[in-house]
């Protein structure tokens, strides 16, 4: 009887971890967003939509500018590689969007800044850059 009680209490320990790890989910990534924020006032968003590896990039502010997203790959563990941008110029409250295969162990970043048309030289005010990985 002394040598039951412990195996009692340890089975009592266990089953609700087991039960939980029994009925988890896969894990995967979800969506990554980045804003684009002027005091409190989100100016544009750029999202990275983890099913189907959509990337669309906002444009939330009635401001007159446009928006435009970054994509970039980590080539190092300092160094980056921009590898899409997408424009936004169709006013705010809408998106455009475009697809980019994102590889399992690689990190890559996103930005997104507010333009002044689509070829822009000196975009911004721009976001902080967001990381993230498949």
């Amino acid at each position: 009887m002394s040598r039951s009680w412990p195996i009692r209490v340890a089975a009592l320990l266990t089953a609700p971890a087991l039960v939980v790890l029994g009925t988890s989910t896969p894990a995967f990534a979800g969506d990554t967003w980045v804003s684009l924020v002027n005091s409190t006032t989100v100016v544009a968003s750029m999202q990275h939509v983890d099913d189907g590896d959509y990337f669309r990039v906002y444009d939330k502010l009635a401001d007159g500018h446009g928006a435009k997203g970054y994509l970039y790959v980590y080539t190092s563990p300092t160094d980056k590689s921009l590898i899409a941008t997408k424009y936004n110029g169709n006013g705010a409250g809408s998106y455009t969007s475009f697809q980019y295969n994102v590889v399992e162990l690689l990190t890559y970043a996103m930005k997104v800044c507010s333009v002044d048309g689509a070829d822009d030289p000196t975009p911004g005010p721009c976001s902080p850059i967001r990381n993230f990985t498949e």
